[in-house]
């Protein structure tokens, strides 16, 4: 049975190649044996016998690995299904796999389903012969779960298929049960053992494709080339580029707020909502910081590539009559970014103003720098992409004469001196303007109650309010022992008095005092000339006593809009309680 295989592998085609030999009938490996009678099955030693006889093997060694091979990937299968090592010996018999189920057929199907369809079919039979193992039992469950939906058609299959195998006879059931039992086998082993068909990654190329990737001669050539270029770069030890790198860190270590919490100084912006950190940083401030400027003595290109460090720099050079070569250098920077419709004519206004002999701005450069100069502008076009590197070479002769040797006069300058003091004077927070003098005290103190000598309350302010500001609610602490009561309405307004003025006056009598027990106090009305007597005993008039509600200490007076009192008759004459009675 011819197979046509899709992306076949060239290994598995000789493989096949060599199972056909097997089968045939002149030079099979059953006529080999010498057998009158038809047979299926052979031994391991008559295997690696026609192997080492058909392909003139001198090892015996080469024929094992040749049929365990043929075994572990399908195309053989044992008897017993235990084992798939070959032995050269007759205890272990093998037969042949259907071409059906030979590896990377089209004609089977290798997915779950079909796995979960051949796993309901073996339960559904006898389970003493064809039960599940242990791990069989777990893929199954494992898969039942996952096709939940489709349960009904994988009983389905399974049942049809069982049907299907009863309608054979004995012996060929026995066959396609060993056959099939193989095949899963192979595709889905037990915990352990090697999956030899388990596919690798997908190559997204043909072989095709493959061969014209193939180097060219031209492509060796160059790759010679650079290697030999190669040999004369410097090369550093590992360690060397380790200590550089550390050094670095430990110099920008204090710059960086992510290291160093003290380089977020004044306020960390990341952390809080103030911006003072990038207004002390801004590209154009007066004063900058004193971090900022260690920065600047730590490298030139730090200074260099800093507005405010540009500008300083800039003014020290002209006190010594060689800022052109500061202003060369931001030039060519500057024209490398230029749009193209422009690339022309800055170039020639650079030469001109910069290099040509004779220029107002004429920068120091040697010959054989502005010869190269000369060349890349001969060379270059507005097409070429090399045309915004043409003053490259005289740029890096600018930067070199100014990190030698400007650069260094710079840092020991007293400018620099100065300005650094000036950043180290500076203040570090914002400054706040408060409009308006400070609030005057006013002079006379504010209203109190008075307050009877040894009164156990607090002498605190209670007309005061928590603000410090007066406020016209007044809550008295009232004692409420009745042999302790005080006038409280004297604070009364203007209005009841003229109220008061306008009653008949009442006839003042005056009474002995001696009669007054030990404990008892002498008291006045809210009317000053109506004078009581605490003996009195005779039937009086009783007036309403106003007595404020009490209030806690932890209560917020600002929230009493109006004191609310409470009604208490109190007889006008003086009580003495039980226990203040004379003893």
């Amino acid at each position: 049975m011819e197979i046509i295989h899709r992306n076949k592998l060239q290994v598995f085609s000789k493989m096949e190649t060599i199972i056909k030999e097997l089968q045939s009938e002149k030079f099979g490996l059953f006529q080999a044996m010498k057998v009158r009678r038809p047979v299926t099955a052979f031994t391991g030693y008559d295997l690696v016998q026609w192997l080492r006889k058909r392909f003139d093997m001198e090892e015996q060694r080469e024929a094992i690995h040749l049929s365990q091979l043929l075994c572990q990937y399908g195309y053989i299968y044992p008897l017993d299904l235990k084992s798939y090592s070959i032995k050269e010996d007759r205890s272990v018999e093998y037969r042949f796999q259907k071409p059906f189920y030979w590896p990377f057929s089209s004609q089977v199907s290798t997915d779950s389903i079909e796995y979960a369809i051949y796993l309901q079919k073996r339960s559904m039979r006898n389970k003493q012969k064809h039960g599940l193992e242990p791990y069989e039992q777990e893929a199954f469950d494992k898969l039942l779960k996952v096709y939940c939906d489709k349960k009904e058609f994988i009983e389905k299959q399974a049942t049809e298929q069982v049907d299907e195998i009863k309608k054979k006879k004995r012996n060929e059931k026995i066959i396609f049960d060993q056959q099939e039992r193989a095949f899963w086998r192979i595709h889905r082993p037990p915990p352990g053992c090697v999956k030899n068909l388990e596919e690798g990654p997908k190559k997204n190329f043909l072989p095709q494709q493959i061969i014209a990737r193939k180097k060219t001669k031209e492509a060796l050539r160059k790759e010679i080339a650079f290697l030999k270029k190669s040999f004369g770069r410097p090369r550093m030890k590992f360690s060397m580029v380790f200590e550089s790198y550390k050094l670095r860190w430990e110099q920008y270590k204090e710059f960086d707020p992510f290291m160093d919490a003290s380089a977020t100084q004044p306020s960390n912006p990341w952390m809080s909502d103030e911006t003072m950190l990038w207004e002390i940083n801004s590209p154009d401030v007066h004063i900058p910081t004193d971090s900022r400027m260690k920065k600047w003595a730590i490298s030139f290109y730090e200074l260099i590539n800093d507005p405010r460090g540009q500008c300083e720099f800039d003014e020290y050079l002209q006190k010594e009559y060689s800022h052109e070569n500061l202003h060369f250098w931001c030039a060519v920077e500057n024209y490398k970014c230029c749009p193209r419709s422009r690339q022309k004519e800055e170039m020639n206004s650079i030469y001109k103003m910069y290099l040509e002999k004779g220029s107002r701005s004429e920068v120091n450069v040697d010959s054989k720098t502005l010869d190269q100069v000369h060349q890349n502008m001969r060379s270059s076009s507005e097409s070429n992409a090399k045309a915004r590197y043409v003053f490259e070479p005289a740029q890096e002769h600018i930067y070199v004469l100014m990190k030698k040797d400007s650069y260094p006069r710079y840092l020991r300058s007293d400018q620099f001196k100065d300005l650094m003091e000036k950043a180290k004077q500076q203040p570090l927070t914002k400054r706040r303007f408060f409009f308006g003098g400070p609030k005057k005290r006013p002079s006379t103190p504010s209203p109190k109650i008075n307050r009877r000598h040894g009164s156990s309350s607090s002498d605190r302010d209670v007309s005061s309010d928590i603000s410090g500001e007066s406020s016209p609610v007044h809550v008295a602490h009232h004692s409420f022992s009745t042999g302790n009561l005080q006038d409280l309405d004297s604070h009364k307004s203007s209005r009841t008095n003229s109220r008061e003025k306008d009653k008949p006056k009442p006839k003042i009598v005056h009474l002995e005092t001696s009669g007054l027990s030990p404990g008892s106090v002498r008291r006045r009305s809210e009317e000053p000339t109506r004078i009581l007597s605490v003996n009195s005993g005779s039937n009086r008039r009783k007036s309403n006593l106003e007595v404020p509600k009490h209030y806690g200490v932890n209560v917020d007076k600002r929230k009493v809009e109006v004191t609310q009192t409470k009604s208490l008759n109190v007889p006008k004459t003086n009580s003495v309680a039980p226990w203040e009675g004379s003893q």
